[in-house]
């Protein structure tokens, strides 16, 4: 007489090769938050990147007319040559604004602290602003 092979467990089933149905869910699953993971961690570093291309965008205009300023000097700076306000195109809903005032515990009486300030807007957190002091003087 001969012996049937018995399959797993020695129940009878035969033996079958490749996934189950639950084991394919499981890791589809597994995959699925390993992707979503990913995609977050993509659209986080585009933001970031985004963000600093502005700052660096008002900073330089920031040091642009910081330079400006120092350029024409003492009696060169006021509204008339550089407004109190001013636009940044580069920069979405860019805007800048300069302020004026006698510079604190002055040394002397022709000393000003000049806030120049630029900030921009934008959705989706992109907003910000850079501010950046000057001390100017007349040393005549």
């Amino acid at each position: 007489m001969r012996l049937r092979r018995l399959g797993v467990a020695g129940r009878g089933f035969p033996r079958r090769s490749g996934l189950s149905l639950v084991e394919l869910l499981v890791t589809m699953t597994i995959l699925g938050v390993g992707l979503v993971g990913v995609a977050s961690m993509f659209t986080t570093s585009y933001k970031t990147q985004v963000q600093a291309h502005f700052a660096q965008v008002a900073t330089d205009t920031v040091v642009t007319r910081i330079e400006e300023m120092k350029a024409a000097g003492y009696n060169g700076i006021g509204v008339e040559a550089f407004p109190a306000t001013f636009e940044v195109p580069e920069l979405p809903q860019g805007a800048g604004t300069i302020s004026y005032q006698p510079y604190p515990n002055a040394t002397s009486p022709n000393q000003y602290l000049i806030q120049i300030t630029v900030s921009w807007g934008g959705g989706r957190g992109i907003a910000g602003r850079v501010s950046l002091p000057l001390v100017l003087s007349n040393h005549s």
